[in-house]
């Protein structure tokens, strides 16, 4: 629960830190939502490899000039990563993002799963 609270990821990941992440689905499609202020686009990548996504990215620090004394530090800085399973797998044309205002939102559309007739067995 710790982990939850501060940020941490239970979908996996190595990075230095890892940002929240909203997933909601919908009869069509998942919605992935990435919190990411203070990012910029060009910092952020994602990957699609069979059922996980994966999102990894840098937040450079700030710019300091002088002798500074923090007094308190909760902003994580440096690379960050998210790998999150999804329960089907994705097909890479159908997955969309963007990126807006500190948001970076995926869009992944469902495939219809590939039907078939079962056969029944005769006791």
């Amino acid at each position: 629960m710790e982990s939850l609270l501060h940020g941490g990821s239970l979908a996996g990941g190595s990075g230095s830190w890892a940002p929240r992440v909203d997933i909601r689905e919908t009869a069509d499609k998942f919605l992935v939502t990435v919190d990411l202020p203070g990012v910029q686009r060009e910092a952020i990548e994602v990957m699609v490899e069979g059922s996980y996504l994966h999102i990894t990215g840098v937040r450079g620090e700030p710019a300091l000039e002088g002798c500074v004394r923090w007094h308190q530090m909760e902003i994580a800085y440096g690379k960050f990563e998210r790998v999150i399973n999804l329960p089907f797998e994705i097909d890479p044309e159908g997955i969309r993002a963007s990126f807006q205002d500190g948001f970076l939102n995926i869009e992944i559309l469902r495939t219809a799963p590939p039907s078939r007739q079962v056969p029944i067995d005769t006791a």
